[in-house]
Formats: C-alpha cells, structure tokens, sequence
C-alpha cells in the first residue's frame, strides 16, 4: 500500500489543496528594476472545504469548533511574502479576487535589482508560510537571476533554473514505472491536481531582440506552464510521479505532455532593447 507516501511531488506543489490556480508575471525594464504581479486563486467549493477541514482540525487539537477559520489569501501574508522575493523587493498593494467561483488575492511587488530576486516555481500556501519552513533565504527549486547592460544600449537579463543531476533524471524517467499505484493514493492525488494550474510568465518593457527560450509571444516569455487537469485522465503518468522528488524532477516526468511548458535549458537569456 502506498497511500502513506502520498507522492512528493503533489507534497511539494500544493501545500494545502487542489483546484488552485497560480500566475507570476514578472515585468523586467532595461535598468534591472521592475515589478512583480502575483495571482492566486481558489475556487470557491475548494475554499469552502478547506475551512471546515481547518476547523475541524482546530477542535481535534483543542479549540473551539466556534474558532475563526484562517483566511486564505490575505494582504499580511502577501506583505510576507516581499521578503521571500528578494531583498530588493517591496510589497505595493494587494486586491481581494470573490466571485462565485473563485477567491483569492493580487498582490503587487516592485524591485530595483533583479539579481537580487529570488522567483519560486512552487505556488504560496494560502494560508502562509507552512511551520519550519525558513521566511527568507533561497530555496532549491528558485530561479536566480543575472542581468547586463550591453554596450549598444540593450540589456541582458539571465534566468537560472534550479540544478538536476544526469542522476536525478535517471531517477525520475524510472520513478514509480514498475509500481502498482494504490486506489486511495490515486484518488487522492485526482483530488489534489484537479484544476490545478502555475504559471510563470516574464514580461520585458521594451522589445525582445534575442532569446533561446521557444516560448515567445510579443515582449513576454513563458517561463512555466503547468495545467495539471491534463494528468487526471492519465494513470500511466500519475504512477510515474509517486518516486518523483522535486519539481525539477516532475518537469523530466512530464516533458511533452500536452498542458505543461518548462524551458529545458538551465539558463534562459532574454536580450532585450527599451521601448
């Protein structure tokens, strides 16, 4: 039986539920500076189950069934989260996003150096940082940055995509292909994936005049592209993410599959001119 191992990828994407749906745009202009615009959302029956299950979670450790749920996507949290991004990063405002179908929040962030930015591919608890985990630093799977002024005006911005070890991708092309995928594991990670999309997007402000990234409309680069609505219909796919360890990883796993962009290169370089 497998259920216990509940696969370290879902672990490692979704920190608290499925049907989220998460959008970096990251807007980069010729002097390095530049904004960040984050959206996170939940569909409304998602947010509606979480509660109860935060509530019920509070009365088996003590506290009142009454107790005030956690709120999902709030400013503090996004106020928080400046620090993550770098520390040449600054919280601007935020907006709550309520329909029927949907809630959650856009926050927006500016930088002045974006070698100092520190971009996670994974999408933001809702409910904040998970207990343990450190506020700032780096983390493994962030994108560093590297970004050069070119002697005929243009400027050069380097994205760097986490390390995967010749080994690591051995590892995960094989992970879990022999293994028999238990039912209750397998109907969990449905639930898990279900509209579940991240997306990470870099805009620069001006005109691109080179890049090595296939994933290119206008001034915008598609970093990430991640619609994991695509897996539910798959079990040959799901069974080969149980061994999976990291995202780096899954990217290997899921190269190709209709629904999912990942810029295979380590390094992706953007050569760009202002407007």
């Amino acid at each position: 039986m497998r259920c216990a191992r509940i696969w370290g990828v879902l672990v490692l994407v979704v920190p608290l539920a499925g049907c989220i749906t998460s959008s970096t745009l990251l807007t980069v202009n010729a002097d390095g500076s530049g904004t960040i615009e984050q959206t996170m959302t939940m569909s409304a029956e998602a947010a509606a189950q979480a509660s109860q299950l935060a509530a019920g979670l509070g009365a088996l450790g003590g506290g009142s069934k009454s107790a005030k749920t956690p709120e999902f996507f709030s400013e503090a949290e996004a106020r928080g989260a400046a620090a993550k991004l770098g520390e040449s990063v600054t919280f601007v405002s935020s907006e709550r996003i309520k329909t029927k179908e949907a809630e959650g929040i856009r926050a927006t962030y500016v930088f002045t150096d974006i070698t100092k930015v520190r971009l996670n591919q994974k999408p933001r608890s809702p409910v904040g940082q998970p207990g343990g985990m450190k506020v700032g630093g780096s983390d493994p799977e962030d994108i560093h940055f590297r970004f050069a002024r070119q002697p005929g005006g243009s400027s050069v911005v380097t994205l760097v995509f986490p390390e995967v070890t010749p080994d690591q991708v051995k590892k995960a092309q094989s992970a879990g292909a022999k293994e028999t995928i238990d039912p209750q594991a397998l109907s969990m990670a449905r639930m898990v994936l279900k509209d579940l999309r991240i997306s990470i997007v870099m805009q620069v402000a001006g005109r691109i005049l080179k890049t090595n990234s296939p994933y290119v409309e206008g001034p915008r680069v598609t970093l990430l592209d991640m619609n994991f609505n695509e897996l539910l219909s798959d079990e040959t796919l799901l069974q080969k993410l149980q061994g999976v360890e990291s995202l780096e990883q899954a990217k290997t796993v899921l190269k190709g599959v209709k629904g999912f962009k990942f810029n295979f290169d380590r390094e992706i370089s953007v050569e760009f001119t202002a407007r």
